[in-house]
């Protein structure tokens, strides 16, 4: 057998094995048992909201920064968002408490107040991005380039999200969730695994990695990096999925869903590096992103858009249910969480017929960027104001918060969001 049928040969058999992979991660991620996890789908909506498009883009985003350094910063960015997530964590088992009794000082309502507000908007926006961006990427991978087209469609699957929560409530859109994100995730596992191989291959051949990306000064660099953070949002829906979840429930699955994102992040980001060195990072389109990665495997293509297109929706049914949650609490219950869903729907639909999101997103950025700098001030202001003086936080605590607290200000101010 001549080293051309052997090579033919070995990719047949990674390409099947990688299917049988994806298959058998499908398999067991929808066991009853997990499905039925109480756990497991309270982990979900901040997995899915966190995920997003970030194991699509993050790799390429950041090589076209700090090129060979992207472990690095992917790490850095992971640690920032855990260290914001400790603060909303520290706000769910204590300020919403005070929250639900009518306890809190007038200056933290104020400040939860104002926060609630910010980041209602963002999830419109959001809602609307991440849908949208999931019909253009299916309507250009079918050849279709029409903006009607893209706004039609996007507005059915906003709606049918709407009808769902509306008619379901928060089971509902978990239910939706659970399918797009178990999809995703056993394409993701088969997909690292891919890279993974490539990347062995790569390395031990002696190879090096180059690449070709814009230069620019560190100040820039670092302003860039600091507006990939809201690559990883979406943690926060734990925050306002108390309808069905306990305090403790939602803070322990929210550390699950960051560890799990956290760990995907570092490694698609390491091992799309041997890839993404062939992607044009002047200008980096989604669509080259998804054809680069058949260098690795012929099925991963295939996968990658599967898996982005449910990553797309699944974060938009994650921020869906976060944000009608917050408008149900922020409203009072006047709104149920029922009503609220649609409300949040509808108002993306305005956005899509209406807006050019591409530009708005940046609004959206600083909006989620200045809802966890309120979420600092008010677990601080909590602990000066409202918390008897032996439950106050520690020293270490409060340096950490205020840390975070000033990092965001930077970020509000000065970063150039990611999206």
């Amino acid at each position: 057998m001549n080293s051309n049928s052997l090579l033919s040969a070995s990719s047949m058999i990674l390409n099947a094995g990688l299917i049988l992979v994806a298959l058998f991660a499908l398999y067991y991620l929808r066991k009853p048992k997990l499905q039925k996890s109480e756990s497991w789908q309270a982990t979900l909506t901040p997995l899915s909201s966190i995920i997003g498009s970030g194991f699509l883009i993050m790799s390429p985003l950041l090589a076209s920064v700090v090129g060979a350094l992207s472990p690095v910063a992917v790490i850095g960015i992971v640690l920032l968002a855990y260290a914001i997530g400790s603060v909303i964590r520290f706000n769910i088992i204590h300020v919403e408490p005070r929250i639900k009794n009518g306890s809190l000082s007038k200056k933290t309502k104020e400040v939860e107040s104002l926060g609630g507000i910010a980041l209602v908007l963002a999830y419109m926006v959001a809602v609307a991005f991440y849908i949208s961006l999931l019909s253009s990427f299916l309507l250009s991978y079918l050849g279709i380039d029409n903006i009607d087209a893209e706004r039609w469609l996007t507005t059915v699957i906003i709606l049918f999200i709407a009808f769902v929560g509306y008619k379901r409530g928060l089971g509902g859109l978990e239910k939706l969730e659970a399918v797009s994100m178990t999809v995703q995730l056993s394409i993701v596992v088969s997909l690292l695994l891919g890279l993974g191989v490539f990347s062995y291959v790569f390395y031990t051949s002696g190879e090096s990695l180059s690449f070709d990306y814009p230069q620019r000064d560190i100040s820039t660099q670092i302003r860039i990096l600091a507006g990939a953070l809201l690559v990883v949002q979406g943690f926060e829906t734990s925050r306002f999925l108390g309808e069905k979840y306990s305090p403790e429930m939602r803070v322990a699955t929210m550390k699950k869903a960051q560890i799990i994102s956290g760990i995907l992040y570092v490694v698609s980001v390491i091992l799309f590096l041997p890839v993404v060195q062939y992607l044009d990072l002047q200008h980096i389109q989604l669509a080259k992103i998804v054809d680069v990665t058949g260098q690795a495997a012929l099925v991963l293509p295939f996968m990658l858009i599967v898996a982005a297109l449910m990553s797309q929706f699944s974060a938009a049914v994650a921020d869906t249910g976060g944000g009608g949650g917050l408008l149900s609490e922020n409203s009072g219950k006047k709104l149920s969480t029922h009503i609220s869903y649609l409300g949040i729907s509808l108002c993306a639909v305005l956005l899509v017929w209406t807006v050019d999101l591409i530009e708005i997103i940046t609004l959206a950025s600083r909006a989620f960027a200045f809802y966890y700098f309120l979420q600092a001030l008010l677990a601080l202001n909590f602990c000066y104001r409202d918390c008897s003086p032996e439950s106050r936080m520690t020293m270490w605590r409060r340096i950490l918060f205020m840390s975070v607290a000033i990092t965001l200000l930077y970020i509000i101010f000065f970063a150039i969001p990611a999206e």
